[in-house]
This record gives C-alpha cells, structure tokens and sequence, in this order.
C-alpha cells in the first residue's frame, strides 16, 4: 500500500542481481526518509539470492503492455529506467512514459563499454540519454561518453555496495584458513563469476603466475562459479585452491575469506569486487584494458598497481612485491579503506540518486557532480 503522503519513485529493471538487494534495500529506507516511496519493478529476481528484500518488488515478465499496466497502477512521480538497450521493452517504455509526461531518469554507464567503438550502439545510447530528463552514471569518469548537450543533466552516482549489511567476522585470520583449509602464510584472493564474455575475468594469468610460483608459503582462493573445466585442469595444486561457487544469507562466508587474504588479484573486468576489496582493506591488483566504472577507485600506486593489459608477467611482479613487503602492503591497505569511504560510499551513493530524481521532478537539469 502506497503512502499517500509520499511521492512515488518507480525503478525499471532486468533481472535484480543478488548484490543489488542491499542497496535497494538502502535506497528504500533512505528514501521514505525523504519523502518518497522507492518501488522497483524487474523482469525477474536472481534464483540464488537469500537476501531479505525490504522494498517494494514486482517481479513482472518484460512486455510493454505488461509494464504499461503496472505503471498506470502505480502512477509514479518519476521512473528510473535501468534497462539494457538490447530489451525491445525500453523503447516503446520510454516513449510511452515521454508522451505521459512522467519524468524519466536513466541509470547507465553511458555506453557499451564491451563494444566502446560501436557507432551504432553511441548513436543509440546518445537518443536514449535526450530523451531522459536526468542521467545517474556509474562514476564521474563516464560523463565524456556524454555529448555535451547531455551532460548538464548528469549525476554521478559512484557504483558500489551496502557496506552497513557487510557482517562483522570474529575469527581470526588463521583460524579462516583453517576452516577453508588454506595452508598459507600470505594468501591472495580472487572473487568473481568466471565464463563471461570470452573470460573476461582474465583468471587464467592469476592460475599461469601460480604454477610458476614454487613457494609454498603463498597460495591463490580462486571463488566464483563459471570456471572452465580446462582451467581447472591447469590449476596448481600446491598452492592454488578453487573454491567454487560460495553462497549464504548474510555473505559471512565470503566476507571471512576477505579478511584472511592480505591481496584482491582480479586481472580483468574487476567490477564491485574492488570495492569489496578495499572495504576490507585489501590493496588490488589488476591490469588494465576494458575494465568498468568502478576502475575509478584504483590508483595505481597507492592503494594498489594495474599493469598493462596482458602482461602477466608484471602482475606477477607486483603481486608478489606486496606479498613480500609488509610495510608498503599496510599503507596501501590505509589507502584503499580512506578512498573506498570518501568516494564510493553508499550514502553518496543515494544522494546522487535523489538528486537526480529531484531534478527530473522539478522539470530542472541537474548540476553535473566534479
């Protein structure tokens, strides 16, 4: 039931993914703290998430008619559409809402950046973001996929993850590796689903770096679903163990083998991952290349190193030069939580998300954030 003292604000969405949960469970409570009722209507929930879902979820099949239905029954005050453009459902959504004169604000990173040269997919991309009457990008890095007349009505919304549903862990480090059974003095940690876009996680030159290394006091957790059965294969056994896929309600179990680790290695497309990293204080290192907005966060030389794109053999250099150095892994672990918590916290987060929807309420542009 629909507060009638608050203002509706509709979220339009693919599939919920199970990281999203706590942060539209975020953006719910903040929300009706400021006046609005945060709804969300998707395609579909991801099966495997055991969140708790505190906000207001329809799970509709995508279909215009369908999603036309649902919207008259809502009558929102403004949309937020966070919609794949390859979904035919977007396109006659966002005219539709246009004609109804019901504000619209697009989520997005501005572009394809798997395909960053298509003319055709920029082309696109640039008609949705005229249409919309304010634009949430995944940082402030995205506003020059803009064109200029579209970046007046851009806020920069740093992507990241609740880190207030982030569980504490009491265990200590090596009681962790016990019970994972990691028998390693300096453990590296990689998460991430592995299969995607030609392996675009890269974990093949993390698994390469550990069959060349012969020191048994520093081992790999690979964790995450997807990994092919010939890199499985080619896994070194004495000091790399694959972990599979780890699921559980309040991700304590994934959590605690972040605090065991004392390096985040993901050499490609590292995503929220990084910023699951550094919430622990982990430093990072990657290589560069395609990777995503939330990239933004990693300075390389201060709270971690990315390497160019497929030189594994300087990612095995500086992976094992913060492994092996102590005082220069301590400081950049400062580093890593100190921007993690002025740059991507959820709280900013949200407040660039109101402000976006505020100004496509009011009929103003938005200020674009520095």
């Amino acid at each position: 039931m629909t507060d009638p003292q608050l203002k509706t604000v509709l979220l339009i969405s693919g599939k919920v993914l199970h990281y999203r949960v706590s942060v539209y469970n975020y953006l719910w409570r903040r929300f009706r703290e400021d006046g609005w009722d945060y709804k969300v209507l998707a395609d579909c929930l991801q099966s495997n998430n055991t969140r708790p879902v505190r906000f207001d979820l329809q799970e509709v099949a995508f279909g215009f008619r369908r999603y036309r239905q649902v919207v008259r029954e809502i009558k929102p005050d403004v949309v937020i559409l966070f919609v794949h453009l390859k979904e035919f459902v977007l396109w006659p959504l966002i005219h539709w809402l246009k004609w109804r004169r019901i504000p619209v604000v697009v989520w997005t990173k501005g572009a394809n950046l798997d395909e960053p040269e298509s003319r055709l997919r920029y082309q696109l991309f640039n008609y949705v973001h005229t249409l919309a009457d304010a634009i949430i990008l995944y940082s402030a890095n995205e506003v020059e996929r803009l064109k200029s007349r579209n970046r007046v009505k851009a806020v920069a919304a740093n992507n990241t993850i609740n880190f207030e549903e982030i569980p504490a862990v009491a265990e200590s480090k090596d009681e962790i590796k016990k019970e994972f059974g990691l028998p390693f003095k300096k453990l590296v940690l990689f998460v991430g689903t592995m299969g995607l876009g030609g392996e675009r996680k890269k974990v093949e030159h993390l698994i390469e770096i550990f069959r060349e290394i012969e020191r048994e006091d520093v081992g790999v957790a690979i964790v995450g679903s997807g990994m092919p059965e010939a890199l499985k294969q080619r896994i070194n056994p004495r000091n790399t163990r694959y972990l599979g896929t780890i699921h559980d309600p309040e991700d304590r179990l994934v959590s605690k083998l972040f605090k065991a680790a004392d390096l985040f290695v993901v050499p490609g497309h590292i995503g929220l991952g990084l910023n699951q990293a550094f919430y622990w204080g982990l430093p990072v290192v990657t290589e560069g290349g395609n990777q995503p907005p939330e990239i933004r966060l990693l300075k390389s030389g201060r709270n971690g190193f990315m390497v160019l794109e497929g030189d594994v053999a300087a990612l095995k250099e500086k992976v094992l030069y913060l492994l092996d150095n102590d005082e220069v892994r301590s400081r950049f672990s400062e580093m890593a939580s100190e921007d993690l918590h002025r740059e991507a916290s959820i709280e900013g987060m949200y407040q660039a998300f109101l402000t976006a929807v505020k100004t496509a309420h009011a009929g103003r542009r938005a200020v674009q954030s520095p």
